[in-house]
């Protein structure tokens, strides 16, 4: 029964060496996070992530280092605190923190508790650790400090006071995450439990959460009196020839909830020729509104290297609209998706878009200057081993989280006594 020895209470020779060999390869992973915190802060004080193009630093480091835009920021934002918070960080450089175990405290944490929480985050849980952080209130800092460069307006502030989000999940599923200020968490819980209560009356059946918060989204849309309007936010599905159906950003839907759809719906058919749709022709000016669905299903999202906007989107004429000389047709190959901002960016002058956007890799993006961005980040193969820890990682301890015993000393107060 797995690898302990039951009577004695050891551990089996070889589950000691792996767990080393963990514990060893955890702290050079956490150096290499640190060392890229510390190019990110560089890059933060030097400016060099500014270029046309780029709307933010996690933007930027997304593209450099082909890291998601959610990990990105949190580099960031750990890069912007570092002198703030100086035992943490150099817990986290020595290899002792992990990135994760820096983040929560880099979102809430004061100054004056930096040497307690860098202790206290050795012996706890990721989960125990943004627990306690949540919920406890250190108060106003008695020295703060404004050292570090503050985000700029497209930046999302990590620890930010609410927030929402609403993701796609790698099966198909959606995952829904949100914090809210106390005035708007009582509005949305009364508005739940009267959609809850609503439902059940109707159906007469017990009802989730879940469903409260699809009824609330669907009395929204059916105010949507302008049918144009009402057409743009209608949820719409793709199905295959193969009887495959996909959703707008291409996520195949299961075989039930496409039997479901097919139910009761509209199916409106689009011919396909060598895998590209068939375009409208050059005679609209405006893309239809059907062949709009069908470049953002085929772009899924603003095709610009590094940007990772897939909503709100554009579709732009590559080959601008020109009814005098008939360029700029509306044929899907003159059609890309590209985010508000960057579509501002391009008619301004300051990001170049040409070739042909029915070839995934036949958009070809230039900045003010000329240069071309390249599609993804280029990393360099190592040419030795990493650099050691100058201390080993100890995982947490993993015990039951007792909240009211976790205090931290608050800073004395400020003196102003002169003598």
């Amino acid at each position: 029964m797995g690898v302990g020895t039951l009577e004695t209470g050891t551990l089996e020779p070889e589950t000691l060496d792996l767990e080393d060999r963990l514990a060893d390869l955890c702290g050079h992973r956490n150096v290499l996070d640190a060392l890229l915190v510390r190019l990110v802060a560089e890059a933060l004080e030097t400016g060099v992530w500014e270029m046309p193009g780029i709307v933010s630093a996690s933007h930027w480091l997304s593209w450099k280092a082909g890291l998601s835009s959610a990990h990105a920021r949190q580099l960031v934002a750990v890069a912007r605190r570092r002198g703030d918070l100086p035992v943490t960080v150099a817990a986290f450089d020595a290899g002792q923190l992990s990135l994760d175990q820096v983040v929560p405290i880099v979102a809430k944490a004061p100054g004056w508790a930096d040497r307690e929480l860098c202790e206290f985050a050795r012996l706890a849980t990721v989960t125990q650790l943004r627990r306690v952080l949540r919920s406890y209130d250190f108060g106003p800092d008695p020295n703060p400090t404004d050292a570090h460069p503050q985000p700029d307006a497209a930046e999302p502030v990590v620890g930010s006071d609410e927030s929402l989000s609403l993701w796609h999940l790698d099966d198909g599923r959606w995952e829904l995450r949100g914090e809210f200020d106390a005035d708007h968490g009582a509005v949305l819980d009364a508005a739940l439990r009267e959609a809850h209560d609503t439902v059940f009356q109707r159906d007469g059946v017990k009802t989730s959460r879940v469903e409260a918060l699809v009824e609330i989204a669907n009395r929204s849309l059916d105010t949507i009196t302008d049918i144009a309007r009402r057409d743009r936010y209608r949820v719409h599905v793709h199905l295959d020839a193969d009887n495959t159906m996909i959703d707008r950003l291409g996520h195949r839907l299961p075989g039930w909830l496409r039997d479901m759809v097919c139910c009761d719906t509209i199916l409106s058919t689009v011919h396909h020729s060598g895998g590209i749709p068939v375009s409208v022709g050059r005679a609209q000016r405006t893309v239809p509104e059907r062949t709009r669905r069908l470049v953002v299903l085929r772009d899924r999202g603003c095709r610009v290297p590094g940007c990772g906007a897939d909503r709100f989107l554009h579709v732009h004429h590559v080959i601008h609209w020109d009814p005098d000389h008939g360029n700029g047709g509306t044929d899907t190959w003159n059609l890309a998706c590209v985010c508000p901002r960057h579509h501002r960016l391009h008619h301004q002058g300051q990001l170049g878009i040409t070739g042909n956007a029915d070839d995934p890799h036949g958009l070809v993006f230039t900045d003010l200057h000329g240069r071309i961005m390249e599609p993804a980040a280029v990393a360099h193969p190592p040419t030795g081993p990493p650099p050691e820890p100058t201390g080993r990682y100890q995982h947490p301890l993993g015990e039951r989280l007792q909240m009211r015993w976790v205090t931290f000393n608050p800073p004395p107060p400020p003196t102003t006594d002169t003598n």
